[in-house]
C-alpha cells in the first residue's frame, strides 16, 4: 500500500485540528485578545487624531454637551459621534475621561469582532481551526493592529456594520428574514451610522443591496426599506438638533461632496489595502481560488457572493470618490474578508496543506510582531507615551501659576485632553487682546509673532512634541 510520507504542513495542520476544540478556540481567542489589545489601553498614549474623540467626551461631561458635541467650548458638529458619547457613559462613574476609559469601549469592539467572525464562521458549519483562523487573521491584519485601541470611530463602526450583515445572512440562510429581524438590523445600521455619519452604512446597503439584486430577492426589499428608515430617522434627529445655518459646508465637507484636501487616488489606495491587509487578503485569495468558490465544499456558494459584495461594492466606490479616500475608509471590508479567509483552512487543509501552513505561519509572524509592539509599550515611554509624559509636563507648568488655557486649532490635540483644568479655543486673532494671567498653547510660528507683538507681559515657558510644533506661553497679570 502506497503511503504519503508525513510532513512539517501535514503535521502542523493536524496538531490544529486535535488542539482547536470548540472551548480551546474561544479561549485562544480571548487570552490573545488579553496579551495583545489590552496591555495597550494602559500603555499607549493618544496619538493620531485620537485627540477629537476623547476631547469631545470631556467636553461632555465638563459642559453637559452631550448632544451637540464640544471640542472644549467649539461647537464640533460636522458628524454624530457615538463613540465620544459611549466614553461619557463608561466615564462618567469615576469623575471625568481618562486613557483607560476612553480606550477600553475599542478594545472591547475589537474583542467583538473576533467573537463575531468565530460564531459566523461556526454557523456556516467550518470547523473550531478555520473559525479560529478567521478570528486570528482579524487581530493580525496590519490596519487593525495600529487601531486596536485607537480612540476613532473606524473599527467600531466597521464591527457594527459586520453585525448588521451577520443578522441579515442568518436571516437570508435560514428563511427567516422576518420583521423582527429587519427592525434589529435597522437598530444595529442605526448605531453605526451614529458612529461617523450616514456614509459608511453604504457598506451594508449597497452589498446587500447588490446581492438582492443578483440573486432576485424581491421579497426583501420591503424589509431593507423598513430597516433604512429606522437607520435614518435618529441620524436625522440628530443632524436636526445640531443644525444652524452656515453648518451645510461643514457636512458637505466631511462627507467629501466639496472640495477639500486631497487624499489617495484610486491606485494609492489599492496599494494601501494590499499592504495593510496583506494575509487576510492572501487568505481569502487562496480560499476564492480552492474548491470552495467553486461550491463543492461546504461553504454555501451564495454566502461566497454575499460577503463579497458586501466587501466590494462600496469599497469600489470609495476608491474611485472623486475627493480621494483614506485606509481606514475600507475598515468595513476586513471582517467579511477575514471570514473568507477563515474558510480557506477547511478548504486547503486535507488537499493542500503545502499552501495552508506557510500562510498560517506568515500570520503568526504578524502576531508575534504585535506581541513584542506590546510588550516594548511599558519599557519606551517617551516611544508610546510622549503624549502623557508633555501633559504631565504642561499640568506642572500650570499648576505653579493657575489659569484658564487658550488654544487655537487643533494644537495640542492629543496632549491637553489629559490636562485638568478649564481650556478654550480661540482664533489666532484673539490672542493679542486675551489677558492675564492666562496660558497659550499655540503653533510655535504663531508664538514667535506673538511674542514679537507683546514682548511684555508674555513669555515662553516651553516647546512640546518631536518638533517642538507648538509652545506653551504665559501671560502675566
Amino acid at each position: 500500500m502506497n503511503t504519503i510520507p508525513s510532513s512539517a504542513p501535514v503535521r502542523l495542520i493536524a496538531w490544529l485540528d486535535r488542539f482547536c476544540r470548540p472551548t480551546n478556540s474561544i479561549a485562544v481567542i480571548i487570552a490573545a485578545w488579553t496579551i495583545l489589545v489590552l496591555p495597550l489601553v494602559f500603555f499607549r498614549g493618544f496619538n493620531s487624531d485620537e485627540g477629537v474623540a476623547v476631547t469631545i467626551a470631556r467636553s461632555a461631561l465638563e459642559d453637559g454637551n452631550w448632544l451637540t458635541p464640544h471640542m472644549f467650548n467649539t461647537r464640533f458638529v460636522e458628524r454624530p459621534t457615538l463613540l465620544s458619547w459611549i466614553i461619557e457613559a463608561v466615564s462618567a462613574p469615576f469623575g471625568g475621561v481618562s486613557q483607560v476609559t476612553a480606550r477600553l469601549p475599542v478594545a472591547l469592539f475589537v474583542l467583538g469582532g473576533c467573537l463575531l467572525i468565530y460564531a459566523l464562521l461556526r454557523r456556516l458549519a467550518a470547523t473550531p481551526a478555520a473559525a479560529l483562523l478567521g478570528a486570528m487573521l482579524f487581530l493580525a491584519t496590519p490596519l487593525v493592529v495600529t487601531s486596536y485601541v485607537m480612540v476613532t470611530a473606524d473599527l467600531p463602526l466597521a464591527v457594527l456594520l459586520f453585525l448588521a450583515f451577520v443578522l441579515w445572512w442568518d436571516g437570508h440562510a435560514t428563511d427567516r428574514l422576518g420583521l423582527g429581524r429587519w427592525i434589529a438590523i435597522g437598530v444595529v445600521l442605526a448605531l453605526a451610522g451614529l458612529m461617523k455619519g450616514p456614509q459608511p452604512v453604504a457598506y451594508f446597503a449597497l452589498g446587500v443591496g447588490f446581492f438582492v439584486l443578483l440573486s432576485r430577492s424581491w421579497r426583501q426589499i420591503p424589509g431593507l426599506m423598513l430597516a433604512g428608515t429606522i437607520c435614518v430617522i435618529p441620524l436625522a434627529a440628530w443632524y436636526w438638533h445640531v443644525y444652524v445655518p452656515g453648518v451645510e459646508g461643514q457636512w458637505a465637507s466631511f462627507m467629501r461632496l466639496r472640495a477639500g484636501a486631497q487624499l489617495d487616488g484610486p491606485l494609492e489606495a489599492i496599494f494601501e489595502i494590499v499592504k495593510k491587509m496583506l494575509p487576510l487578503l492572501l487568505f481569502a485569495g487562496a480560499f476564492l481560488w480552492s474548491e470552495g468558490f467553486r461550491g463543492q465544499g461546504r461553504v454555501p456558494p451564495a454566502f461566497v457572493k454575499a460577503a463579497l459584495c458586501y466587501a466590494l461594492v462600496a469599497s469600489v466606490f470609495v476608491a474611485f470618490w472623486p475627493g480621494g479616500s483614506h485606509t481606514r475608509y475600507f475598515f468595513p471590508m476586513v471582517l467579511p474578508m477575514c471570514a473568507l479567509g477563515g474558510l480557506a483552512y477547511d478548504a486547503l487543509a486535507a488537499r493542500r496543506p503545502q499552501i495552508l501552513a506557510p500562510l498560517i505561519c506568515a500570520t503568526s509572524s504578524v502576531i508575534l510582531y504585535s506581541l513584542v509592539y506590546v510588550a516594548a509599550s511599558p519599557l519606551l515611554p517617551v516611544r508610546f507615551r510622549s503624549s502623557k509624559l508633555d501633559a504631565a509636563e504642561v499640568t506642572r507648568l500650570v499648576s505653579t501659576m493657575p489659569a484658564p488655557i487658550y488654544r487655537t486649532g487643533a494644537t495640542g490635540l492629543n496632549v491637553l485632553p489629559y490636562v485638568p483644568g478649564r481650556i478654550l479655543e480661540v482664533r489666532p486673532e484673539q490672542l493679542e487682546t486675551i489677558k492675564g494671567p492666562a496660558w497659550m498653547a499655540i503653533p510655535a510660528i504663531e508664538a514667535d509673532k506673538l511674542l514679537a507683538k507683546r514682548p511684555h507681559g508674555l513669555r515662553a515657558a516651553k516647546s512640546f512634541e518631536w518638533a517642538e510644533e507648538w509652545r506653551l506661553l504665559y501671560v502675566e497679570p
